[in-house]
């Protein structure tokens, strides 16, 4: 998940198949996206992709693959479903800890003053630290080493973000403390699915166990953590080739035979959600068994295995804890620098903040000003410093009529209409960051969903956009993007647009009310 490419040339390997050895052979064939492995366990320090550890399958390697590979990784083995939200970010690689796991607070501060010596965080251009541990006691973050060490780094302008802990206590453990890093506690999600727009499912949320607490800086309180991200039911990569690598394959293979996606399950036992006339031999996702009636206790001992396993796919697990949280955030907030490189550290903590949703039903004190928004931070700082998007509406607004009046002047701006006649309705802004497109249309509930007839046109930026009127009531809508990957067309929900509605797609409308 880790390597340059999302997809896989030629045919997939048999991952479970293949020796240790193999993987590193086809991986280093693939390249990976570190610019540099540093080595820093034990007391000892090696430098290089070459360094041996970095294809270590020890079980102690599992925590600092799983945090990276939920910030940066790209899915690759499960075909870019299970990908982080930077999947195409560089990486350096600071391993630190000793044998057995252990990482005692010395070995985070050897691992911050390795950045800091030589100036290494800017010759190797880091942008943004994730810290998915913590320290030893309490301490006052101006005592600690590694909360000055970690000030350090964000007074040079690098965004560093830390986990809260897992302990759900008042108490906060270096670097967690320190003023300048954001540290970012949980949300339970129940692995439901909600909507940011409405109240009632974002209130079906609750706190994942993190630490809190309050330090001062500047003669003012910061409340501690300052955000949140999902802390549960988050999917990483298994440890490969490790024991549980392997049982998790074979716990897939179970499955599907006990699912009768071999198609050698008798009638009796096969309930299909199609028609069996149409189709003879239906898909994995078409057949269900009754477990209740087919070999039960086989069904009931697998899914014991599985949650044991926190099974998700046969390459992946699901995850929880603080660690993974705080991945969200970094991985964000390295969208944002590559949507605007101009940002500094505090620019990117201001918009994270900003753009975070509110929930108003926890304890202030516990959520600070709300749970991580990656679109609305990223669309942010495209209107940051200078961003190419500076001084456009974000879209879905609905513009005033003078308003509209000023972008017509421009040039590169057109009124939509899925009727030349039409001239009736408020106007509404549309846009949508796409720079490698060839077109980009609007299509909805107004022009019956049909692609390429309302073009939204380019501007120089690689932002494409228009204005279309529509009348008073809920307009459903998506675009369609024709672009070198998808020469025939895609749609793509509103990234910018909160408001969604559910659309029998594995993705939701986006969504207009006009009023």
């Amino acid at each position: 998940d880790l390597a340059q490419a999302a997809g896989w040339p030629g045919d997939v390997p048999a991952w479970h198949l293949l020796s240790q050895r193999r993987w590193r052979t086809l991986v280093e064939e693939a390249g990976l996206r570190f610019v540099d492995y540093a080595d820093l366990t034990d007391g000892g320090e090696a430098v290089g992709l070459d360094v041996p550890s970095l294809w270590d399958g020890a079980g102690d390697s599992w925590h600092g693959q799983m945090t990276t590979s939920t910030a940066a990784g790209n899915g690759r083995l499960s075909g870019g479903h299970y990908r982080g939200y930077a999947p195409e970010a560089s990486l350096l690689a600071v391993k630190i800890g000793r044998g057995g796991g252990r990482i005692p607070e010395e070995d985070i501060l050897r691992g911050l003053k390795w950045l800091l010596d030589e100036d290494r965080w800017q010759r190797y251009g880091v942008r943004v630290v994730n810290i998915s541990v913590g320290g030893d006691f309490p301490e006052e973050w101006t005592t600690n080493p590694v909360c000055r060490a970690a000030h350090a780094l964000a007074q040079r302008g690098v965004f560093v973000a830390a986990a809260a802990g897992n302990r759900g206590i008042d108490e906060l453990l270096a670097p967690a403390q320190t003023p300048t890093v954001m540290t970012v506690g949980g949300v339970e999600d129940h692995n439901r699915r909600w909507r940011p727009g409405e109240a009632a499912e974002v209130e079906t949320l609750s706190l994942y166990h993190h630490n809190t607490g309050t330090v001062h800086y500047q003669h003012k309180p910061v409340r501690k953590p300052e955000i949140l991200a999902l802390g549960r039911w988050v999917p990483a990569p298994v440890l490969p080739p490790s024991h549980v690598f392997h049982e998790m394959v074979a716990i897939d293979r179970v499955r599907r035979i006990l699912r009768g996606e071999s198609g050698d399950l008798p009638d009796d036992v096969r309930h299909g959600l199609y028609d069996a006339d149409e189709h003879p031999e239906p898909s994995a996702q078409q057949v269900t068994v009754d477990v209740n009636h087919w070999m039960p206790e086989v069904w009931h001992g697998l899914r014991q295995r599985m949650n044991a396993h926190k099974w998700a796919h046969p390459y992946y697990q699901h995850v929880d804890g603080t660690s993974v949280a705080v991945t969200q955030v970094s991985a964000v907030a390295a969208q944002m620098v590559q949507a605007n490189p101009n940002l500094h550290g505090g620019d990117i903590r201001e918009i994270l903040l900003a753009t975070s949703l509110p929930l108003p039903h926890l304890l202030p004190r516990q959520t600070g000003p709300g749970l991580l928004q990656p679109a609305r931070a990223v669309a942010a700082a495209l209107r940051t410093r200078d961003g190419v998007l500076t001084g456009y509406p974000a879209s879905g607004t609905p513009l005033s009529e003078n308003e509209l009046q000023k972008w017509l002047l421009r040039g590169t701006f057109a009124i939509l209409a899925p009727d030349e006649a039409q001239a009736e309705g408020r106007p509404v802004y549309f846009g949508l960051w796409a720079p490698g497109a060839g077109s980009v249309s609007l299509i909805g509930t107004f022009n019956r969903w049909h692609p390429c007839r309302l073009k939204l046109e380019p501007a120089a930026n690689g932002w494409w956009h228009g204005a279309l009127r529509l009348p008073t009531g809920t307009h459903l809508y998506r675009f369609w993007v024709v672009d070198a990957a998808h020469p025939d067309g895609h749609w793509l929900r509103d990234p910018e647009n909160q408001l969604t509605a559910e659309s029998g797609y594995a993705d939701a409308h986006s969504l207009i009310q006009l009023t």
